[in-house]
């Protein structure tokens, strides 16, 4: 498989992972509700899947640039429209 679908798939999986965990910390399931934890709890998932993916893919991505397109950004939007649509319907 591409490295970039492998990159871009392991970053999609981590950000439906980090939704739920954010919208359980926003919701109040740990006995208690942080909205900005649950931020700071997504990017320290992004910073260690991307550690993950950079161990996967070796040097074959190289590059802010790539790596804003093929991990940040589906990360970033997954994210957000999982915690959005989590939030209003859980």
């Amino acid at each position: 498989m591409d490295t970039t679908i492998q990159v871009t798939s392991i970053h999609i999986v981590a950000g439906l992972v980090a939704a739920l965990i954010s919208t359980a910390l926003t919701v109040g399931w740990f006995g208690f509700k942080n909205d900005v934890f649950a931020f700071f709890v997504a990017v320290i998932i992004l910073y260690f899947v991307g550690q993950v993916a950079q161990k996967i893919a070796g040097e074959e991505i190289s590059g802010f640039s790539q790596w804003l397109w093929d991990g940040i950004a589906p990360f970033f939007f997954t994210w957000v429209i999982s915690f959005t649509l989590f939030v209003m319907y859980l």
